[in-house]
């Protein structure tokens, strides 16, 4: 299996994450924003990207290059598959098709999406909770124990319930009285929530869904080197690797 894991746009424990990828089941190319200008011929060259990037948000939005949208387009006919990860939701602010290609949004500031009004999402870091399997039958969770305990970022954004299969569930409350907001933290007021509003959120921390021929998994944790280095979460990156792959 031929894998090209891309970084960039947000930090993240480089060590941590280079122990991950050295513990995946194929071949594994590392490319990293800016400088990762990836096109369809490098989607040729592999068989799944690993995406724990956030390029095209901040420190401004911008669009991205003719040939990621290219990327995309040509992952529907060839059926090269995507495993995203933790922050990689926030990708490219300005542009739709990435979050209707993952199923689902963090918003930085207020927008529009599905053509309602927003708020930004929000945000808790360290949270104790219990992830449960939601469909033990599916490839990604097979063999893999009910419940995995971690503690991790959690995030209040948007969830397209209606377009994905669930596949994890947590524990830990999706509501804004125990998140800050993203917009806030932006504007320098970091770990705050005075004024903000957000509906309660999906439990939904990991689904997969298909865009034609190509298959995607999302996976919400992953911003701990412990989460990254937990043997139970290693084997769910390495089943929706596989199964995004088409090797299982």
């Amino acid at each position: 299996m031929r894998i090209l894991a891309i970084t960039g746009g947000h930090s993240f424990d480089r060590a941590a994450f280079a122990d991950l990828l050295d513990a995946l089941p194929g071949e594994v190319t590392w490319r990293e924003h800016p400088d990762a200008a990836i096109g369809p011929d490098d989607l040729a060259d592999h068989d799944v990207s690993l995406h724990y990037d956030m390029p095209g948000t901040l420190p401004e939005p911008y669009d991205p290059p003719e040939s990621l949208r290219d990327c995309l387009r040509a992952a529907r006919e060839t059926g090269h598959g995507y495993v995203v990860l933790h922050h990689a939701i926030a990708s490219w602010a300005n542009w739709d098709e990435w979050s209707e290609f993952v199923g689902g949004r963090y918003l930085y500031q207020p927008g529009t999406v599905r053509g309602a009004p927003r708020p930004d999402s929000g945000y808790r870091h360290a949270v104790e909770q219990r992830i449960t399997i939601e469909d033990s039958t599916h490839p990604v969770t097979a063999d893999l124990p009910a419940h995995l305990d971690l503690v991790d970022e959690t995030y209040l954004c948007e969830v397209f319930e209606d377009s994905v299969t669930p596949l994890l569930r947590t524990n830990a409350p999706m509501t804004d009285d125990v998140h800050f907001s993203t917009a806030l933290a932006m504007s320098g007021r970091r770990d705050e929530r005075e004024g903000w509003q957000h509906a309660e959120g999906s439990s939904l921390v990991g689904w997969c869904r298909t865009n034609g021929a190509s298959r995607l998994v999302y996976l919400q944790p992953g911003d701990t080197a412990a989460t990254l280095a937990h043997p139970d979460y290693r084997s769910l990156i390495a089943n929706s690797l596989r199964w995004a792959a088409r090797s299982i």
